[in-house]
């Protein structure tokens, strides 16, 4: 039986402003405005009208609307086609549909759908790149461990 912790929801909603830290012990949805920094044990979601200027730490990211910062996820990041992020990703997995200004790094894979723009480097042991996407950056592949990153970035002796 799940715990009751794993079914709450926080909801910052829209016309709502927040500045500071938001910590939540769940999940939580931001359909308003964040200013700070963000944590979560669950799931970040991000509406399409959000908007929020923090970076975020979460088990999961879904992000619909704009972000000015960095997302840090144990698990997947997850950017539709309508969303924008002006920071970097780390995670297991990112599917990046919308546009990114910064640098992916994930243990998994990078997936860019065929309206994805990505301006960085991607660091992942998988990438898929769709027909239309657009990818400015560097590709590093590397295990689960992160061992090719460090051999690419090192170079050979």
């Amino acid at each position: 039986m799940a715990g009751e912790d794993d079914s709450q929801v926080s909801v910052v909603s829209r016309g709502t402003r927040i500045e500071g830290s938001v910590m939540a012990a769940g999940s939580l949805r931001v359909e308003g405005e964040v200013r700070g920094q963000i944590t979560a044990q669950g799931e970040v979601s991000l509406s399409q009208h959000g908007h929020v200027e923090a970076n975020i730490k979460a088990e999961s990211i879904t992000l619909a609307g704009t972000v000015k910062g960095d997302l840090e996820a144990s698990g997947n990041v997850a950017l539709p086609a309508e969303s924008r992020l002006d920071g970097n990703i780390r995670a297991r997995n990112a599917d990046v549909g919308g546009f990114v200004e910064g640098n992916v790094t994930v243990r998994g894979t990078a997936a860019l759908g065929p309206r994805a723009r990505v301006e960085g480097d991607i660091t992942s042991s998988t990438l898929a790149i769709a027909e239309g996407a657009v990818f400015i950056g560097r590709s590093v592949m590397a295990g689960e461990t992160g061992e090719g990153a460090a051999r690419a970035k090192g170079g050979r002796g």
